[in-house]
C-alpha cells in the first residue's frame, strides 16, 4: 500500500503583505495626524485673531468711555437732562474728542446718516493701532429720535478678521451721592436700632476728631469712608478699628478677619463698633454734587405758590429752640432763642410758600405737593429766617427751603415732633425734603412703620438729625461744612443727648431706624450737577 502524506505549504510572501498593509495603515494615518495637526495649528492662529481683534474692538471701548468721561459736558439744576442740554453735551463731547486727537489722529467734523433705525449724528475716529499689526477703528453716533443716548461701536481688526463691540452709554446728571446710604461734610453718629444698607461717607477733614462714631447695637450692612488717611488717624488719640502690624483688621480670636465681618475684633478705643464690612481710607471727595451751598438754587420751585396768610394774633405762641426737656415754652438753656410762632391748625395746604420770619407750629396738618419755606439767603437774624415746627403732621409731597448762605441751625429749621406721617405721592419723587443750610431734625414719626410711612428720595439739610421710627430709601446728605467748629453740628442718626446740635433730650426718643440709598434715582431739582455720559453695561454686545 501506499501511504498518504501530508502536504505542508510554507506560506513565505504573507508576512511580507501583511507588512504592506501595516505600513499602509500608518502612513495613512501619519498622513491624517499631520493634516490635524496643521489644521489645529490653523485653527489656533484663527482663534488667537480672532481674540486678538475682540480685544482690539475693546480697546476702542475703553477708549469712548474714557473719552465721554474726561469731557466737559455742562451743568444743570433740573432733575432729567433736556433734549437741548444733551444736543449741548454732544456737541462739547464731539469737541472734546477732536481736540484729544488719539493717538496722534486728526478726527473730523461730525456728520449726518440714516440707517434703519433712524437719522441722527456721528463722529468717526480714524483706524487706531492696536499692536502687532492689528488696529481698531471707533463711531459714536446718536439718533434723533433719542438724543440723550449715545451709542459706541467699535471694530477690532487683526489681517482679515474682524470683532465687532457696542454700548449704549446715557447723557445724564451725575448722582455719585446717591451711591451712599448717608454722605455728610461733617461727622456722623450712629446709636440705638438703626441699620443702614449701603455706604456711609464723611468729608470730614480734621484728623484730632473721629469722623465717625458708631456704636455697637448699630449696623452699616457696607463700607465706611473717610477722607482721613490711615496715617493721618494712627497719630490720634482714638482708632476707627483696630489693626495688627500688617495695617489688616483682625478678627476675635486676632487672627485675620477676611470677610467673617460678624467676627471683626472692636478695641476700646475703636469709634466704630457697628457691624460693617470695611472702612476705606483716603476717599476723595472732589467737590460732589450736592455737598456744598453753591450747589443749589431752589427758586425753580417757586412758581405758582400759594403764599400762606399770616396767623391772627390769637393764633400765636412763643417757644424756645432748644427746648426744656417736655416743655417748648421753657429754654433749655442761656443759648436757646425764642421765636413767635404762627400757629396753623387741622388745615391742608397744596403748593403752598411760608414766608420769612413766620417760625410756623403747623398741628395736624396734610401738605400736598410742594411746601416752599422761604428765609433771607444773606442775613442770620431771625426775623428773616424760618425755624418751623412740625407737629403730627402728614406729607404727601416733598419740602423746599430758600438757600441761606450763613449756616445757623437755631434760626433756620426743620422740627418734626409727635407722629408724622411720610407719604409722598407728589410730581417731586427724588426728594423728601430738600432744606439746604437747615437744621433738619426728624423726630419720632409714625410708629406704625407700613407703607404709608416711608420717606423716599433724598432728604438733604445743613445738618440732619433722625430719631425715633424712619424707614428711608434714598440718601441723607448733611451737606453743611462744619469742620469750622470741633463740637456739635453732628449727622446724627439714631438718639444722641447734648451732642451740641440735636434736639435729642430723652432716650425715649430713639426708636427703629432703616436707611436703604436708591442710587438710579435722579438728583432733586435744585442740586447742581455735572452733566455725565454713563456707559450702560446691559447694552453690550459682540458681532463678528
Amino acid at each position: 500500500m501506499s501511504r498518504v502524506g501530508t502536504v505542508r505549504r510554507n506560506p513565505r510572501g504573507a508576512v511580507l503583505v501583511l507588512a504592506m498593509i501595516f505600513i499602509l495603515m500608518f502612513s495613512a494615518l501619519a498622513v491624517a495626524v499631520a493634516g490635524l495637526s496643521g489644521a489645529n495649528v490653523q485653527v489656533a492662529s484663527n482663534q488667537h485673531r480672532l481674540n486678538t481683534a475682540l480685544n482690539a474692538a475693546q480697546s476702542g471701548l475703553e477708549c469712548a468711555k474714557y473719552l465721554v468721561t474726561t469731557a466737559t459736558l455742562g451743568q444743570t439744576y433740573t432733575n432729567y437732562v433736556t433734549a437741548a442740554q444733551a444736543n449741548e453735551a454732544w456737541a462739547n463731547l464731539c469737541t472734546h474728542i477732536q481736540a484729544a486727537a488719539l493717538d496722534g489722529q486728526l478726527v473730523g467734523s461730525p456728520a449726518r446718516f440714516t440707517d434703519a433705525l433712524g437719522s441722527g449724528d456721528e463722529l468717526e475716529l480714524p483706524a487706531i493701532g492696536y499692536g502687532n499689526g492689528s488696529h481698531f477703528t471707533l463711531r459714536l453716533y446718536r439718533y434723533d429720535s433719542d438724543p440723550r443716548t449715545v451709542r459706541a461701536h467699535s471694530v477690532g481688526t487683526d489681517g482679515e478678521i474682524s470683532r465687532a463691540v457696542s454700548i449704549g452709554m446715557d447723557i445724564t446728571k451725575d448722582r455719585e451721592v446717591l451711591e451712599y446710604a448717608v454722605a455728610s461734610r461733617g461727622r456722623i453718629w450712629l446709636t440705638g436700632d438703626t441699620t443702614i444698607h449701603g455706604d456711609v461717607f464723611s468729608a470730614w477733614n480734621r484728623e484730632e476728631v473721629s469722623p465717625f462714631n458708631m456704636t455697637g447695637d448699630t449696623s452699616v450692612q457696607g463700607t465706611v469712608n473717610t477722607v482721613l488717611t490711615r496715617d493721618q488717624i494712627e497719630d490720634e488719640h482714638y482708632d476707627l478699628e483696630t489693626l495688627d502690624a500688617e495695617g489688616h483688621p483682625i478678627s476675635v480670636n486676632g487672627g485675620p478677619l477676611g470677610e467673617d465681618y460678624e467676627n471683626r475684633y472692636y478695641g476700646p478705643d475703636d469709634e466704630i463698633k457697628a457691624y460693617h464690612e470695611g472702612i476705606h481710607y483716603d476717599q476723595p471727595y472732589n467737590d460732589m454734587a450736592g455737598m456744598d451751598i453753591s450747589h443749589y438754587n431752589t427758586d425753580l420751585y417757586t412758581p405758582d405758590l400759594v403764599t400762606i396768610s399770616a396767623a391772627t394774633t390769637d393764633n400765636r405762641l412763643t417757644e424756645y429752640f432748644p427746648h426744656a426737656q417736655g416743655d417748648y415754652a421753657r429754654p433749655r438753656d442761656r443759648g436757646s432763642t425764642s421765636f413767635s410762632r404762627h400757629v396753623y391748625e387741622n388745615q391742608t395746604f397744596t403748593n403752598t410758600l411760608l414766608p420769612a420770619n413766620r417760625h410756623a407750629l403747623f398741628r395736624n396738618c396734610t401738605f400736598e405737593e410742594v411746601l416752599y419755606i422761604d428765609c433771607s439767603k444773606t442775613s442770620t437774624s431771625k426775623q428773616y429766617c424760618n425755624n418751623v415746627r412740625f407737629e403730627n403732621c402728614t406729607f404727601n409731597g416733598v419740602i423746599v427751603t430758600d438757600v441761606p448762605q450763613p449756616f445757623n441751625w437755631k434760626n433756620n429749621c426743620l422740627y418734626f415732633t409727635g407722629e408724622a406721617s411720610f407719604n409722598n405721592q407728589s410730581s417731586v419723587r427724588e426728594a423728601t425734603i430738600l432744606a439746604p443750610h437747615f437744621n433738619v431734625n426728624l423726630g419720632n414719626t409714625n410708629p406704625q412703620q407700613n407703607d404709608n410711612n416711608v420717606l423716599t428720595g433724598a432728604i438733604v439739610g445743613g445738618i440732619v438729625d433722625v430719631r425715633g421710627n424712619a424707614q428711608i430709601y434714598g440718601t441723607i446728605i448733611s451737606m453743611c461744612d462744619t469742620t469750622p467748629w470741633t463740637s456739635g453740628y453732628v449727622t446724627n442718626i439714631g438718639a444722641t443727648l447734648n451732642d451740641g446740635g440735636s434736639e435729642t433730650t430723652e432716650l425715649g426718643d430713639i426708636g427703629v431706624i432703616d436707611i436703604t440709598p436708591k442710587e438710579d434715582m435722579m438728583l432733586p431739582a435744585g442740586i447742581s450737577s455735572p452733566i455725565i455720559i454713563k456707559p450702560d453695561q446691559t447694552t453690550y454686545s459682540e458681532s463678528f
